[in-house]
C-alpha cells in the first residue's frame, strides 16, 4: 500500500520533510517509523527511511536530504499486501474509520444549526444538522393545511377550490368569494354582523369615498370647470375669490349633468344660505334664485316679502331681528313712539319704499291699514318710528276701526297681536357685516393656500 496525499518540502542537507496536504499522523492509513519515503528531486526520486512523525505535515528522515525540493510529490510504502503486517495495518485502519465515522454521526447528530466535517482527505464538508434539518421541515407549510407565518409571494395564481380567499386579524375578516350568484366580497367588524358586498357585472374603477365629493369633503372646481358642461355629476366648492365666484360667492353645490350639454347645479352661498339653480341648456344658462328665510321676511300680514336686514316690532316695544340686522336694538320712548338704535336709517330697497319708506303696517281684514305711521332718521343714522290710530269714516261701521278716547291721528301703540316690519341699514361693523368679512377672508387666505399647493 503506498501513500501519496499532498506534496513536501526539503531544504539539503536537513532531515527535516514539511508537508502540504498530508496526513501523516492520520491513522488511516498509518505512517511509522522504519518506511521508505521516495521523494522526487527533478526526474529522480530519491529514497529515505522515515526516522520519526512528529505531525501531519512534518516527518524526520534518518539522514539528511540529499537534495532541495519544493512542492514535490512523494510516495511511502506502508505496508507488503498480503503478510500479518498488512493485515494489521487494515484493521487498524478500518477501525480509525469506524470511529471516525462515529464521530462524525455524532457531530451531524447532536449540533445545531449547520455543521463542519473533515473527510478522510482532509476536504472539509459543511453539512445542515439533524437538528436543523428537522427545524426545517417544521416550518415548511403542510399541504394538507396550517399557517404561514411571515411574508410570502407567490409568482402566479392563487386558486381556492372552495372559492373562498379571505384574512382575519384582530376580530375583523375579509373574504374574497365565489357562489351561485357570482363573486362577492364578504367583511366582518369586531362584535357586529357579516356584512356582503355584490361585485358588478360591468367592468370599471369602484368609487372610493371622497370621489366625486361623495363621502368626503366637497371638491374644489373653479368657474370655468363649474361652466364645462363635461364636468361630472358630483358634490363640489367654491371659495369666493377671483375666478372662483361661479355664483358670485362662497358655498357649496350639487351638479347634475344631464349628458355632455344639459345640466343643472343647485348652489347653496355660504354666506347668505340663500340657494341658487343654475340650468345650463348648451350655451344658455337659466339662473333662479330661491326665496327662503335667508332673503325674505312675512309681513304684517303673513305675505312673503323680500327682505333683509329687518326689525320686526312688537307693541311693547319687544322686537325680533334676523341675521343680517343682529345688533340693532328697539325701545319703546312713549305711547306711539319706538327708537331703533344702532342703524344707518332705512335701506334704499325700492321694494320697501326706497329711502323714505322701509315700514310695513298691519292691516284689517279688509285690507285696511290699522295705523298711521311717521318716522324721522336721526344724524346718528337711528329711527324714531311714530305710529298714530286710523280711522276709516267712509267704511260701514264695522270696518271704521273706531276705538273708545282715541281719535283718528292720536299716539297709539302698535295693535295688540300685531307688529311693524322695518328694514334698516346695517353699519360696516355690525355683527352680521363683521361676521361675513372674517369668513370672506377666511376664504381667500383659504383660496391662496390652495392656489399655491397647485402650483
Amino acid at each position: 500500500m503506498i501513500y501519496t496525499t499532498g506534496t513536501v518540502n526539503t531544504v539539503s542537507g536537513s532531515a527535516i520533510v514539511k508537508g502540504t496536504g498530508t496526513k501523516f499522523k492520520n491513522n488511516n492509513p498509518a505512517i511509522n517509523i522504519g518506511m521508505t519515503i521516495l521523494i522526487k528531486s527533478g526526474n529522480t526520486n530519491i529514497p529515505y527511511m522515515i526516522k520519526s512523525v512528529n505531525s501531519d505535515t512534518e516527518l524526520v528522515l534518518a539522514h539528511p536530504a540529499l537534495a532541495t525540493a519544493t512542492n514535490t510529490t512523494f510516495s511511502i510504502h506502508i505496508t507488503e499486501p498480503d503478510n500479518n503486517s498488512d493485515a494489521a495495518r487494515t484493521m487498524v485502519a478500518i477501525n480509525a474509520y469506524t470511529q471516525y465515522f462515529l464521530d462524525a454521526m455524532n457531530t451531524w447528530m447532536t449540533e445545531t444549526g449547520q455543521t463542519k466535517i473533515e473527510m478522510p482527505n482532509g476536504e472539509i464538508v459543511t453539512l445542515d444538522s439533524i437538528k436543523k434539518m428537522q427545524g426545517d421541515i417544521s416550518n415548511k407549510f403542510d399541504k394538507k393545511g396550517g399557517e404561514i407565518l411571515g411574508y410570502t409571494a407567490v409568482d402566479g395564481l392563487i386558486q381556492s377550490l372552495q372559492g373562498r380567499l379571505g384574512g382575519v386579524k384582530d376580530g375583523s375578516s375579509i373574504n374574497l368569494e365565489c357562489d351561485v350568484d357570482g363573486p362577492r366580497i364578504t367583511s366582518l367588524y369586531p362584535n357586529s354582523s357579516w356584512g356582503i358586498h355584490r361585485l358588478p357585472t360591468s367592468s370599471g374603477t369602484f368609487m372610493q369615498i371622497g370621489d366625486y365629493g361623495v363621502g368626503g369633503n366637497t371638491i374644489h372646481i373653479d368657474s370655468s370647470g363649474l361652466n364645462n358642461p363635461l364636468t361630472p355629476t358630483g358634490t363640489y366648492h367654491q371659495g369666493g375669490g377671483q375666478n372662483d365666484n361661479w355664483f358670485g360667492t362662497y358655498g357649496v353645490l350639487i351638479n347634475l349633468k344631464y349628458n355632455d350639454t344639459n345640466s343643472t347645479k343647485v348652489f347653496y352661498s355660504g354666506d347668505k344660505g340663500i340657494p341658487t339653480i343654475a340650468s345650463k341648456h348648451g350655451e344658455s344658462l337659466v339662473w333662479n334664485v330661491l326665496w327662503g328665510t335667508g332673503n325674505t321676511t312675512t309681513d304684517p300680514q303673513g305675505f312673503i316679502k323680500k327682505a333683509s336686514p329687518i326689525i320686526d316690532i312688537n307693541p311693547d316695544g319687544t322686537f325680533t331681528t334676523n341675521d343680517e340686522s343682529d345688533g340693532a336694538t328697539v325701545t319703546r320712548v312713549a305711547q306711539g313712539e319706538y327708537l331703533i338704535e344702532g342703524v344707518l336709517g332705512f335701506n334704499s330697497d325700492a321694494g320697501w319704499g326706497g329711502v323714505d319708506g322701509g315700514i310695513e303696517i298691519p292691516l284689517d281684514v279688509n285690507k285696511q291699514p290699522l295705523i298711521w305711521v311717521n318716522s324721522k332718521v336721526n344724524k346718528d343714522g337711528s329711527i324714531l318710528v311714530k305710529t298714530y290710530h286710523r280711522t276709516h269714516p267712509n267704511a260701514p261701521e264695522f270696518a271704521n276701526n273706531k276705538i273708545d278716547g282715541y281719535s283718528d291721528g292720536d299716539p297709539i301703540d302698535i295693535p295688540d297681536g300685531r307688529f311693524i316690519s322695518v328694514r334698516v341699514q346695517m353699519p360696516e361693523q355690525s355683527i352680521y357685516n363683521v361676521r361675513m368679512r372674517e369668513m370672506e377672508e377666511a376664504q381667500r387666505e383659504e383660496e391662496e393656500h390652495r392656489q399655491k399647493e397647485e402650483d
